[in-house]
């Protein structure tokens, strides 16, 4: 969720996406055959990896990986190669970052439990909500076996591609 919020705020809105070289600048982003998030998934796009992108398809991008192949991925998952300025992707390079004096605006572990610390049970609740939240959304993270599992339902109910109405 972090690498998403930080996608849509990354991808300035006066430098729109263009054809030519891009990077990718989130971790959890997915090169498909078709533009879908869930079907057709090739493999999960790596962060900062470059890619030619040959036109834009509503959200999706069509783009040229650097084996050749032809895929789409997500348009806000991707940044101008010439705007791209390296951040960090998640908690660990944060702290790392952090470390190094760079002051991420993020609560570490230790400011986060003075924070609930301070803040009283109300706040306690609210954190252990959310860990409850993230902790039922975990599954989606295999995207490939979820990807799988939404096809085969599809399948079994004459769904979307697998429908008989045209």
């Amino acid at each position: 969720m972090t690498a998403l919020l930080l996608a849509f705020l990354a991808l300035p809105d006066d430098v729109p996406l263009t054809p030519g070289p891009a990077l990718v600048q989130v971790e959890n982003a997915w090169y498909s055959k078709v533009p879908s998030a869930t079907r057709g998934l090739i493999r999960k796009a790596k962060r900062e990896e470059t890619v030619t992108v040959v036109s834009l398809e509503g959200s999706f991008a069509k783009v040229t990986l650097g084996d050749g192949t032809s895929a789409f991925v997500s348009a806000s998952a991707l940044i101008a190669a010439a705007k791209y300025q390296r951040g960090p992707a998640n908690e660990k390079e944060m702290g790392e970052m952090k470390a190094q004096g760079y002051e991420a605006g993020r609560f570490d572990p230790e400011t986060e439990n003075e924070y609930k610390r301070q803040k009283g049970p109300q706040m306690q609740t609210a954190y252990a909500q959310v860990d409850a939240l993230e902790q039922r959304l975990a599954w989606t993270k295999d995207r490939m076996s979820l990807a799988a599992k939404l096809e085969a339902f599809r399948k079994a109910g004459g769904l979307g591609e697998f429908s008989s109405v045209k």
